[in-house]
């Protein structure tokens, strides 16, 4: 009922964007999350740090699907947590 990656599923849906993640980008959110020894709201951090821009450029455009890339994700990751060290 909660899930983070079904909200966003939902949000993109209501733009009529069909929003996919990789495996692997499941598996990296979780590690960093373990990694920094996060919670709830961290998984929650971490989810919006790769989601951010493509929540705010992808409902401009026209594309019907967005796949969410393990790269795409690392290099989001990478920036959010510099700020966290």
């Amino acid at each position: 009922k909660n899930a983070l990656v079904r909200q966003y599923k939902k949000l993109f849906e209501l733009d009529g964007v069909n929003l996919e993640f990789e495996p692997a980008v499941l598996d990296l959110i979780v590690d960093t999350a373990l990694k920094f020894k996060l919670g709830a709201r961290g998984l929650r951090s971490i989810c919006e740090a790769i989601m951010m821009e493509p929540m705010y450029e992808i409902p401009g455009t026209r594309k019907k699907k967005m796949v969410i890339t393990e790269e795409f994700a690392m290099e989001k990751l990478n920036a959010f947590t510099d700020t966290l060290i």
